[in-house]
């Protein structure tokens, strides 16, 4: 949740296409009876605005920026959507039932998508424990009538699976799958699987990232227990993700330093001499995140977590050691 300074910010910046200095907000602010600086209101500008979740826009083609609250998100409406109101668009979404016309749905669908951003992505507790319907995505249930008949029947199966190799999306064409669950995990319809003969490891994929099943005339490999542990703690590792405050190091001129990329939010910046900054940011540690920081070590330095700091010296020296 945001605090009553940042909504009474959201508040009174107005909506596009007028905007509103950090000065002239300034004043506004303090006629409300908050006494802030210069810089923390830029703090809490750049902070409501990288965050996603407000409609909040900077026009950085003069200075001082312009500030306004996209149109779309804001609508009529002279105020931001309270938390109150954003949780019984969110309840209302799930309870309205299937004979309602589609304008109404895609209506209430649209004040609800800004409601999810109001509660920073996050559904309430107490609504996120409501009965949820089986399927959040659209699946052809054709397809997953093919995939109970492979698993009921023990029949292996050809399908293309949608995978990203080298951050390019692909379907990839798998001559031989052995299907043996379907279950549904975060109101997603999951498949788990063995691939024929290249490896004996189990996977699981969205259903919806399954197309063009083939029952093929040959008895499905059954995965072993030892195989099911592996996969189910590999389930548990990326559900149970952590979050932490990552620091890194990067030149005042970098691409991170002007906000061309985004590792997480941004909750701190410190200038530590004339080249080089330190930013802080709130991040969900994951192997991804891992992936994209090794992608930056010519420019780029972890100084915490010291966990994370070792795991990216040890995949450093690794490659050193292929290179020797």
């Amino acid at each position: 949740m945001i605090s009553h300074r940042h909504l009474s910010i959201l508040e009174l910046v107005p909506i596009a296409p007028s905007s509103i200095s950090t000065q002239k907000l300034q004043h506004r602010l303090s006629a409300r009876g908050f006494d802030i600086s210069t810089r923390m209101l830029q703090r809490d500008l750049q902070t409501l605005h990288d965050q996603g979740c407000f409609g909040l826009e900077k026009d950085m083609r003069s200075k001082p920026y312009g500030w306004s609250i996209n149109a779309q998100w804001r609508g009529g409406n002279s105020k931001v959507m309270s938390s109150e109101v954003a949780e019984h668009y969110l309840l209302l979404e799930q309870l309205l039932p299937k004979s309602v016309p589609s304008d109404v749905k895609r209506s209430v669908h649209i004040k609800a998508e800004q409601a999810l951003k109001r509660c920073n992505g996050h559904m309430p507790e107490w609504l996120s424990t409501l009965p949820k319907s089986s399927l959040k995505v659209n699946v052809d249930t054709q397809l997953v009538e093919q995939i109970e008949h492979a698993i009921m029947h023990k029949r292996a199966v050809s399908a293309e699976l949608y995978r990203v190799l080298y951050d390019e999306a692909h379907w990839l064409k798998f001559a031989e799958l052995s299907f043996y669950n379907i279950v549904e995990q975060g109101g997603v319809l999951m498949a788990q699987f063995m691939v024929g003969t290249l490896h004996d490891k189990c996977y699981q994929m969205p259903v919806y990232r399954i197309r063009k099943v083939h029952i093929l005339q040959k008895t499905r490999r059954e995965p072993s227990a030892e195989q099911l542990k592996t996969l189910r703690s590999a389930i548990n590792k990326s559900m149970c993700r952590e979050l932490i405050e990552l620091v890194v190091k990067v030149s005042d001129h970098s691409t991170l330093n002007q906000g061309f990329i985004e590792l997480g939010e941004l909750v701190g910046k410190q200038q530590i001499d004339d080249k080089s900054v330190l930013l802080t940011y709130q991040v969900i540690d994951t192997e991804q995140l891992t992936d994209e920081l090794l992608k930056c070590t010519h420019w780029l330095e972890v100084i915490k977590p010291e966990k994370l700091r070792q795991r990216i010296v040890s995949k450093l020296q690794a490659a050193a050691n292929i290179y020797k």
